[in-house]
């Protein structure tokens, strides 16, 4: 069954080399008890170490079962240890963190055999050797003969041909060491038992063949056997492999024997963790309040198509000087700011204009049942420029006060009047009645004090020197009540009035005092019914209904000077020459003049039902422009804009950059919390050594202690992760309740799942890379040299 061929074996220690084996030969029985004796340095333990499969053989040949193992790979001898051999130490190398159980239970979770199975075939191997009532006790509570009775049990568990025990009895009392040795004849009834020893009258007593070496040597066999009356017998070898559930087992037992470290650990692997984690929440949290803002802000910031549109970006050149704002603003009052625009220069190139076709896309929508499903309005918008004047006579909004329009100062009113609070007054119900609108932080800009004036224009210009000179602002503290404001009145002229009619041509007027004075008292009267304010304006404006729009255009329709343009739209009314196109154009003239039509809308802005149908119909849209590309009527393909979704998409963008630089610095700390367990690790590696050889007596193979290893920075990893998580979802609770009480947002730190899950995975894969190094050094120790450590 067992036969060794000339069989040698030497050791290097530097430039010299020792011989501790110089050709054995002798083969084995099938059923027998057999005793190496021999002086230390004999070499009776490499034979036994060699028999075993922990340690090779420099020449000759291994025969089992008729068959050489000269050419075993790892995983051969791995299986051969686990299947063929059982081991039984003088030390009794049992795995300490482990109970009496596990220890024998550990050869079998090699073999595939199921946890159920493995219990009830260790629980009977304890039972033969005594032991079935300290199944769960820990090895450090059992005397010495019972730790190697666990020995004997984990060596028998996996009914192996050979059980090699080396000094058995060394450190054990005469008492228990006769009680060893009956167990061990008794398992030589049936098997191959090769003890080594250095006490001959044990050897005499309970031996069945005596083999004595010396200097290498076998100088005595007093039954040797030739090995003809023995006949081959099979048996089933599979190959071992550990599976991933008992390498955590049992790194997990490990660790729990060195919690204080395993915590300290945890901590320090979950500190950038804990702020990735926090800045993802933050992160999360700012772009959901910025999407909920883009589906609260529906009816504010609608789908927007422009008949001509200007794509300014990189091309604006703008200087601006603002006023400070006057924080400390009464209860029921506003408070005015200095937000005068001084100057503002705006160019844009030729090619930057963008053109729609609205009027093309208005019947498009008309004709497709699926835009009706999700919209809840359509308005449409013209250029308008309304000529307002006080009743002395002074044009509220002149060029000279602002000069970006005088949108800065009068405004469409939302279609949907619950955005608005009405602070005094009412809401507009009528053409002729329009709102002071104020935004969120209760102030009015300067420049609409000024322009419906409230404020003494001729203050003005001394503000205005005062600032140049200066270089720096004047801090206004005016204060002014809500009827500051109601009731003030304002006449409505139209665009066409500044033009009369003389002999066939138009003449402008609009110098003309006495002219201007007569237009402006025949004038629509409008009049300030109320102060409401919008929590999603972020400044003060006058607000007029949608219908002035339609009483304007229907008035100018009539005019003189309206009919004729209309009639011709090659040639300016106004100079008799026709458009250019450049300088000279329809669209402006016909702006200049405020010639509207109603089919032919400079804006249309589509309000959707909800969040959902917005996205559908800018689907739609897209559908639209791909169909027109796909037919080649890329004239009709619409540009929109979507304010408040690029606002967001902007927002959106800014904290990703802002959480991706952040999360760099913190991965530092991830780097340096890897590092550190890479050291632990391998400081495992180092404490755990016996415990590499132990697995590898029993036949776990080198991808078994990986895994061993590898499972403990699983563990870590896991360990780091979840508590960084745990500890970020607890930093998010104050950091909720500050900004809550602060900035009215709730739950602005809200860490995903999906992110969690994510980071717990991270850890544990940086874990796993940092303790790759160690696991590899400790797959490569040698068994032999690793059984020896204390």
């Amino acid at each position: 069954m067992l036969e060794l061929k000339n069989i040698e074996k030497s050791y290097r220690a530097g430039v010299n080399k020792q011989v501790v084996l110089k050709g054995i030969n002798v083969k084995f029985r099938r059923n027998e008890f057999t005793s190496i004796l021999g002086t230390s340095g004999s070499g009776k333990t490499t034979l036994l170490n060699i028999i075993g499969g922990l340690d090779k053989y420099d020449s000759g040949d291994l025969i089992i079962d008729g068959i050489s193992t000269k050419n075993y790979k790892d995983s051969d001898w791995d299986s051969y240890r686990n299947y063929r051999v059982g081991f039984i130490f003088q030390s009794y190398n049992l795995i300490m963190h482990q109970s009496v159980l596990q220890n024998v239970e550990i050869a079998l979770t090699l073999s595939g055999i199921s946890k159920s199975e493995r219990k009830k075939i260790a629980t009977e191997a304890l039972e033969k050797v005594g032991l079935k009532e300290h199944i769960n006790k820990k090895p450090n509570q059992l005397s010495g003969g019972q730790m190697q009775r666990v020995a004997i049990a984990r060596a028998l568990v996996n009914n192996p041909e050979i059980i090699l025990a080396d000094e058995p009895t060394g450190a054990l009392d005469s008492e228990t060491s006769i009680q060893i040795m009956d167990l061990l004849k008794e398992i030589s009834s049936d098997r191959l038992v090769i003890m080594v020893t250095h006490n001959p009258e044990l050897a005499k007593k309970y031996s069945t063949r005596i083999i004595e070496l010396k200097d290498g040597l076998i100088i005595s066999d007093n039954n040797p056997f030739n090995g003809n009356e023995e006949k081959k017998k099979e048996k089933n070898i599979k190959k071992t492999s550990m599976s991933l559930l008992s390498a955590l087992s049992l790194s997990f037992n490990n660790l729990k024997t060195k919690k204080g470290r395993t915590i300290l650990t945890a901590i320090a692997g979950s500190i950038g963790i804990i702020g990735i984690a926090l800045i993802m929440s933050l992160s999360n949290g700012v772009n959901r309040y910025a999407k909920n803002l883009e589906k609260d802000s529906l009816s504010d910031f609608p789908i927007s198509i422009k008949k001509v549109d200007y794509d300014l970006f990189g091309s604006i050149s703008v200087l601006i000087e603002e006023g400070k704002k006057n924080s400390e603003c009464a209860n029921g009052d506003i408070c005015s700011t200095d937000d005068l625009v001084i100057e503002t220069v705006v160019s844009a190139d030729k090619g930057l204009v963008q053109k729609n076709n609205v009027q093309a896309f208005m019947k498009y929508v008309e004709s497709k049942e699926e835009f009706k499903k999700y919209l809840d309005s359509i308005i449409l918008n013209y250029n308008f420029d309304l000529q307002v004047y006080t009743k002395d006579y002074l044009k509220v909004n002149p060029s000279n006060l602002v000069q970006n329009g005088t949108n800065a100062i009068f405004n469409e009113l939302s279609i949907k009047k619950d955005s608005y609070k009405v602070l005094k007054g009412k809401m507009p119900e009528s053409n002729n009645e329009v709102v002071l609108v104020i935004g969120n932080n209760n102030t009015i800009n300067d420049s609409i004090l000024y322009s419906l004036n409230i404020k003494d224009r001729n203050l003005l210009i001394d503000d205005l020197n005062k600032i140049r000179k200066d270089n720096k602002y004047r801090v206004d503290s005016s204060i002014y009540s809500y009827d500051d404001f109601i009731d003030r009145e304002y006449k409505l002229i139209l665009n066409t009035d500044y033009y009369k009619e003389e002999n066939s041509s138009f003449v402008d007027y609009s110098d003309n005092k006495e002219y201007m004075n007569n237009i402006i008292d025949n004038g629509e009267t409008l009049k300030i019914v109320g102060v409401v304010k919008d929590e999603n304006a972020s400044s003060s404006y006058i607000g007029f209904l949608h219908d002035l729009k339609n009483e304007i255009i229907e008035k100018i329709s009539k005019t003189s000077i309206y009919k004729k343009q209309i009639e011709n739209k090659k040639v300016n009314v106004l100079t008799n020459e026709e458009f250019d196109d450049i300088t000279n154009s329809y669209e402006m003239i016909a702006e200049k003049l405020g010639i509207y039509e109603i089919d032919n809308p400079s804006e249309l802005n589509i309000y959707p039902k909800d969040y959902d149908s917005k996205q559908k119909i800018t689907k739609l849209i897209d559908k639209y422009n791909e169909e027109k590309k796909a037919n080649n009527e890329d004239d009709l393909v619409i540009n929109y804009s979507d304010l408040m979704k690029s606002l967001v998409s902007g927002i959106s963008k800014v904290v990703n950059i802002i959480s991706y630089v952040l999360i760099g610095f913190v991965a530092i700390s991830l780097i340096v919390s890897s590092i550190m367990i890479g050291i632990i690790t391998y400081i495992s590696v180092l404490e755990r050594t016996k415990e590499i050889g132990i697995l590898r007596s029993i036949g776990a193979s080198k991808k078994d202690i990986k895994r061993v290893f590898r499972a403990e920075t699983i563990i870590e990893g896991f360990a780091a992760g979840t508590l960084g998580i745990l500890i970020a979802l607890l930093l998010s609770l104050p950091i909720n309740l500050i900004v809550n009480m602060v900035g009215k947002i709730d739950k602005i730190a809200k860490l995903p799942l999906g992110s969690a899950i994510i980071l717990i995975i991270l850890s544990i894969l940086l874990n796993v890379i940092a303790g790759s190094r160690p696991s590899s050094l400790a797959a490569k120790k040698n068994p032999v040299e690793a059984l020896r450590t204390e």
